[in-house]
């Protein structure tokens, strides 16, 4: 069966030129940038979603693992987020005094979330992990951060705009390897006020041994140990990584599937550490609206009534284990690794990025959108990860009849 079918984005297209006149990079985030080498192909702008299905500007329908870069744990639209938002919308957003479902939210997470003793909610992961570094700081009265792994611009030190001095106190590690970190609180003793990692996709096993060690090793100096939990929570386990590998951080944060797309973020952690928000300032006009809000209520009720991790995990293995069986049988270097609910798109091969490349191009046009990786919701069904299994295995076949493969 030949996938492929005839479609136009030039509408998509003509939007984003006309985009970029006034919107730096034609949009608000980054890695929803269309690529200029996939002019004509890819679609430029998303307008409708349903279960695991978009539609662009231009009409065109997609099986999507993008999944909104993440939050779509659930679905899109999925009826008891949707209506429990319409729900809230009719009593208002933002009031002069907080809300209850502040507080009733936050009890929902103490209960599931292992080091949540205290919830503070904000708008998105990024500046929610940058108030996880500022109370590490206040807290230890530190000023050193390890950090493993992408925690949000705000706390990308290696670009342009950041000052010499803020750049200092943090140091890149690596994931997996205990040693550098052990070699760092050795150099900097009694200077490390935390260490902040996100798990790798690709290697995400390996925490579970390199976790417990840190664990280890932050108690021992007396530093925060702080999870990145923006993708691993609702989607590797409810309570992300510190539930799946059983290692109780003393902050975490959570966003993304936490209300399966409404912006909603929050930093959660043990009590001492936590109250010290009161001396160093996270504030936030806009942290307990209740849309995000209600969203998460309704999030944490379906978890509750449903199966959606064990969804999300067969989901993931269902599509893992078509496609490797396809690049295998192909004899292609060609695979994903990692857990099945955040599996990476890997080629191993020199011309890696212009294979993933062609790769998007292909699928694009059999009405696939993909990532680097690939994320599964729990509305996707059997028959949706079969219709892209064979429309990745299509892709392979002409890209190996392209002699890509062959070239260094």
């Amino acid at each position: 069966m030949q996938t492929e079918v005839a479609r136009s984005v030039a509408r998509s297209w003509e939007l984003y030129d006309a985009a970029q006149e006034v919107i730096p990079l034609g949009t608000q985030t980054h890695s929803k940038a269309p690529r200029e080498a996939l002019r004509g192909v890819e679609p430029c702008y998303l307008v409708r979603g349903d279960g695991c299905r978009v539609w662009d500007v231009d009409g065109n329908e997609y099986i999507d693992f993008r999944n909104g870069l993440g939050p779509i744990t659930l679905g899109y639209r999925f009826p008891a987020v949707d209506n429990a938002v319409r729900q809230q919308l009719d009593s208002g957003i933002v009031f002069s005094y907080p809300h209850p479902l502040e507080v009733e939210v936050a009890q929902r997470l103490v209960e599931v979330l292992p080091c949540a003793e205290r919830v503070r909610f904000l708008k998105t992961g990024g500046e929610a992990m940058a108030a996880a570094h500022r109370l590490s700081r206040a807290f230890t009265e530190r000023e050193l951060i390890l950090t493993c792994g992408y925690h949000g611009w705000v706390n990308t030190m290696a670009r342009g705009g950041v000052p010499e001095a803020t750049r200092k106190t943090y140091i890149a590690m690596p994931w997996g390897d205990i040693g550098p970190y052990a070699d760092a609180f050795e150099a900097s003793t009694g200077e490390i006020a935390g260490v902040s990692v996100a798990c790798s996709y690709a290697e995400v096993e390996q925490g579970r041994a390199f976790l417990r060690e840190l664990r280890t090793l932050t108690r021992q100096h007396g530093a925060v140990l702080i999870f990145d939990e923006i993708v691993t929570g609702f989607r590797l386990r409810r309570a992300g990584a510190q539930e799946y590998f059983g290692v109780v951080p003393d902050l975490a944060v959570f966003a993304k599937g936490l209300s399966n797309g409404v912006p909603l973020s929050c930093f959660v952690g043990k009590a001492d550490v936590m109250e010290t928000v009161k001396d160093c300032v996270v504030s936030s006009t806009f942290g307990g609206d209740t849309l995000g809000l209600a969203a998460a209520r309704a999030v944490l009720d379906v978890y509750d009534r449903e199966d959606v991790i064990g969804t999300l995990w067969k989901r993931g293995e269902q599509l893992h284990e078509g496609y490797n069986e396809f690049s295998g049988r192909l004899g292609l270097p060609a695979r994903f690794v990692g857990a099945h609910p955040v599996g990476q798109l890997v080629f191993d091969h020199p011309n890696a990025a212009r294979l993933f490349l062609r790769f998007n191009e292909e699928l694009l046009k059999r009405g696939i959108i993909i990532y680097s990786v690939c994320y599964t919701n729990f509305s996707h069904t059997e028959a949706d990860i079969d219709n892209a299994v064979h429309a990745m295995g299509e892709a392979l076949e002409v890209i190996a009849t392209e002699g890509l493969f062959d070239r260094g």
